[in-house]
């Protein structure tokens, strides 16, 4: 049987489910995450993705933005991420919102959808996100990565920790700050290409275990590349989490605990 038709070894062997309709996936950022969680997920067949991103695509994107050539540059990203993916997968459903992840759409985003993958590239963004999709209830994917490094983290809204359990600066935007300072830190520091495959690629990998019932909700992968090394930390609700609010004990050390700056713009 072609690769293309083949379904995910993920996805349960039941052939009940065959005329369900194909889970919906929200990507919110179409940068450096967001390109190969999309590809992945376009390419399973499996699911429907919507794509929002209100950036341009600009040359220094294309080292990591694995969507996007010369072509692309100056256009819409949502929108050049998605005729990218319907030339190559048009069997996939893909739609594309050329506008910000913001309050006045986040409610109805996420509750148009069955699973959401945090790509942005900024803290507010990645507040609002964990904040909408713990109050409807919405299984999310987190994803950070800078210079040789990232993390990622399935959240299942009261089943395990929120981003605001472990990071408590993401409940309050102006301790945030407005991501232009992460964004410039970024610039100057750099990316490395491979690491953000790498991430966005595990993010894609949560989707469909969580759509499969065999996600790890609470667990935090942690990559760096140098060594090639992985190592995982687990996290229950924190205490007193003015977001989730479910009293739990913390399973990691201060040692193992991630730093907030190994997330970064993508």
């Amino acid at each position: 049987m072609p690769v293309r038709e083949r379904k995910s070894f993920l996805y349960p062997d039941d052939p009940s489910t065959g005329d369900r309709r194909p889970p919906r996936i929200l990507v919110v950022g179409v940068g450096a995450l967001g390109c190969p969680a999309a590809e992945i997920l376009a390419a399973d067949g499996g699911v429907s993705c919507t794509l929002i991103d209100d950036d341009r695509v600009e040359t220094s994107n294309l080292q990591r933005q694995i969507l996007f050539d010369n072509q692309a540059v100056g256009r819409p990203k949502a929108r050049a991420a998605a005729a990218a993916l319907e030339h190559r997968f048009p069997d996939t459903h893909i739609v594309y919102l050329d506008t910000r992840f913001a309050a006045d759409n986040a409610c109805q985003l996420v509750d148009e959808h069955d699973f959401v993958i945090d790509a942005c590239d900024d803290p507010i963004t990645k507040l609002l996100i964990n904040q909408t999709c713990v109050a409807t209830g919405t299984p999310f994917v987190y994803g950070g990565v800078m210079r040789t490094g990232g993390q990622t983290m399935s959240v299942a809204p009261g089943a395990s920790a929120c981003l605001a359990c472990i990071f408590p600066v993401l409940t309050d935007p102006a301790a945030s700050g407005s991501g232009d300072d992460d964004a410039e830190s970024c610039s100057r520091m750099g990316i490395l290409a491979p690491v953000a495959g790498v991430v966005g690629s595990m993010q894609a990998l949560a989707t469909l275990e969580t759509l499969a019932g065999r996600g790890r909700p609470g667990r935090m992968h942690i990559y760096e590349l140098r060594g090639a090394r992985w190592r995982s930390v687990d996290f229950d609700p924190r205490p007193g989490c003015p977001v989730c609010d479910r009293p739990a004990t913390r399973r990691h050390t201060e040692d193992d605990k991630p730093r907030r700056q190994e997330t970064c713009p993508t």
